[in-house]
């Protein structure tokens, strides 16, 4: 299926793709360069949604399922360049690597699977029925899942590949995962007389310990813990000194089991809270899931809560047989993770759809954020050997 010609193009896409910045919001340059690249590689169609995802599609034929393969075009800011010993968006290609920010997280995945679908067009087996649909999603970074709403309600796929880095092994499931605010509330005061006011900040710093000494995560024998993780703490007014503070927040990153709800990952936290209020006097205190909102480049706002639930498919799951066929068809180790994967959109797909979702592709998840991150060629070209076998045993070939 890989001919020097069709490698040395992977390659140079890989390459195109991080040498544009597009860190969250600011994906515009690079969503025209996907689209021109499917349109340039056979797509029947490629096009750009209200919130600026690009999705191309390869036709076959309307009677077999939609394959959905789908890949971030953000990334996470690069915080200082001149640590980097290779330029962030150099896409320098040394000793079997792609240099730059996104090669991992997701751009390589992307340019693999892109080429895949035009690939497997090219070669046309008879046998193939279906479709298959490419979206390089915006946001991911900011809002997990929520420009996926967009790609799910166009496409209605049947099956959905995550691009998540992972080694090249097919991942059958994740933690959801749940951003809840927990706030106090007290009195402001001059610092030199604190007994005129209530600080905020002193019942916070008593209430986390207390959530840290109460919270009992929930289990799974694939997915782990529920973990409960702070990951932030701010008191208010921030801007004045000598100031008792009126308010905290304490922001905690909850990880979501299967059949953990909204509604029930919170209610956890606000039984310690009822249960502090007895032990820590005059504590005020609520706790709630966040909201964001961002403004995608097309001018369309994206917005929901924090929350998306965990999600797992059985190894003897039909979509999961079929994409260890279409591996071991690829000549590539039919291999099923032994753990979960990361935060990815799949989330939405499997968590909140219920879409039959795996996560696969090529390079490794602790290679992704960090300074001078890199892609090995050996692992895009093995990723888009993998997408085509996949995409080749769900159509039917």
């Amino acid at each position: 299926m890989l001919n020097a010609a069709r490698e040395s193009e992977l390659v140079r896409i890989c390459q195109e793709f991080v040498r544009i910045p597009s860190s969250s919001g600011n994906e515009r340059q690079m969503g025209a360069f996907v689209r021109d690249v499917m349109l340039s590689l056979g797509y029947d169609k490629a096009e750009i949604d209200p919130c600026g995802n690009v999705i191309g599609t390869v036709f076959f034929d309307d009677e077999g399922p939609c394959l959905l393969f789908e890949a971030q075009m953000d990334h996470v800011e690069v915080a200082d360049p001149f640590e980097w010993e290779f330029y962030p968006f150099g896409g320098v290609l040394k000793k079997g690597r792609i240099y730059g920010r996104g090669a991992t997280d997701q751009k390589g995945s992307l340019a693999a699977m892109i080429c895949a679908a035009s690939f497997l067009k090219e070669d046309r087996d008879p046998g193939c029925s279906g479709r298959v649909a490419v979206a390089a999603t915006v946001h991911q970074e900011k809002i997990e899942g929520a420009s996926s709403r967009f790609v799910c309600n166009s496409q209605r796929p049947d099956l959905v590949v995550s691009g998540e880095a992972s080694a090249l092994r097919i991942e059958r499931g994740q933690r959801g995962r749940a951003e809840i605010v927990v706030e106090t509330l007290g009195k402001t005061a001059h610092s030199a007389h604190p007994e005129y006011g209530i600080n905020a900040a002193n019942h916070m710093i008593a209430l986390i310990s207390l959530i840290s000494g109460s919270y009992r995560p929930v289990s799974h024998p694939f997915l782990g813990d529920g973990i409960l993780e702070l990951t932030k703490l701010a008191s208010s007014p921030a801007a004045a000194t000598g100031v008792v503070p009126s308010k905290c927040q304490a922001v905690f990153d909850r990880r979501v089991l299967m059949n953990e709800t909204r509604d029930g990952v919170l209610s956890q936290i606000e039984q310690i809270i009822r249960e502090a209020c007895g032990r820590i006097p005059g504590l005020k205190a609520s706790a709630r899931i966040s909201s964001s909102e961002e403004r995608c480049y097309t001018g369309t706002q994206i917005k929901g809560e924090n929350f998306v639930p965990g999600w797992i498919l059985e190894k003897e799951h039909p979509f999961v047989e079929k994409c260890l066929k279409g591996l071991e068809r690829a000549g590539l180790p039919p291999e099923v993770a032994d753990r979960p994967g990361f935060g990815t959109n799949g989330c939405y797909y499997g968590g909140v759809m219920k879409i039959p979702t795996v996560a696969f592709g090529p390079s490794f998840q602790d290679l992704a954020h960090i300074t001078d991150e890199y892609i090995e060629t050996e692992q895009l070209l093995k990723g888009c050997l993998g997408y085509y076998g996949i995409a080749g045993s769900v159509l039917g070939t």
